[in-house]
């Protein structure tokens, strides 16, 4: 059964059909990436796939302790707890608060707070402040956000910012990531650092990758399948070497070729 199933999705603004009745499919462990033009309805998919919008027709499920469960009609941190988080295309961190805080902002559906405990100072209070910041430090280390923990992101650089919001993604403990054009405005090096990073998602955290991006390069080195868009419908799927020999892929999308 795979991890996530799509099936006949689609969403009408008016008279747009912004997602045409998309099938996909992605299976645990996989890294799946969508491509496609601005405006092909890449992140209006991943917004219907995580609770964001609500589809005009179709169904989404989640294989969760190996049954399929409906994501259609539920709030965004519903489809969080139930282990599907993502980032956005444009980073939206919590500006003033640190790269600490901005993490452990993510854990509130995982630790609850109680009220008495936290009131009385009791066990569970010490136990829950234990795990909370545990894990914290774990994500800081792997990240390599150890040394500006203590800052606020608004005063990071560019690249780092878009690693805080991969660590906070990761905070939610999730089966599932999707990433949304993570490379936008990187530079070549920090692009090269976030290949190695989405590659150590799936190695240390053992998640399951989607991912939009525009950097083909970067695509053809993670991705074992790719989806492409037009214009809201899937126009060809398949593994790398299947969409650089997609001539309907080259001639509408790639610009004449994909180089790996």
């Amino acid at each position: 059964m795979p991890l996530l199933t799509v099936t006949a999705l689609s969403k009408r603004f008016g008279g747009l059909n912004a997602v045409e009745a998309v099938d996909m499919h992605v299976d645990e462990g996989e890294l799946v990436a969508l491509i496609g033009p601005n405006g092909a309805g890449k992140t209006t998919l991943f917004n219907l796939l995580t609770g964001v919008t609500a589809p005009t027709s179709g169904s989404v499920t989640l294989t969760v302790d190996g049954k399929p469960v409906s994501l259609l009609n539920r709030a965004p941190y519903q489809v969080a707890k139930l282990g599907l988080a993502r980032t956005f295309q444009n980073i939206r961190l919590f500006a003033r608060l640190t790269v600490r805080e901005n993490i452990q902002a993510a854990m509130t559906h995982r630790y609850h707070e109680n009220f008495l405990a936290t009131v009385l100072r009791l066990p569970a209070y010490y136990k829950k402040e234990a795990l909370v910041g545990g894990w914290t430090d774990a994500l800081l280390e792997a990240f390599d956000l150890t040394a500006v923990a203590d800052l606020a992101a608004a005063n990071l650089p560019y690249g780092t910012q878009r690693r805080v919001e991969i660590a906070r993604a990761v905070a939610t403990q999730p089966k599932l990531i999707f990433l949304d054009e993570p490379a936008a405005g990187m530079n070549p090096e920090e692009t090269a650092a976030l290949t190695a990073l989405i590659q150590r998602l799936r190695s240390e955290f053992h998640l399951t990758v989607v991912l939009i991006e525009h950097d083909m390069s970067l695509v053809m080195k993670l991705a074992e399948r790719i989806y492409v868009l037009e214009h809201g419908k899937v126009i060809a799927h398949g593994t790398p070497t299947e969409i650089q020999q997609n001539q309907a892929v080259i001639t509408a999308y790639l610009g004449g070729g994909v180089h790996a």
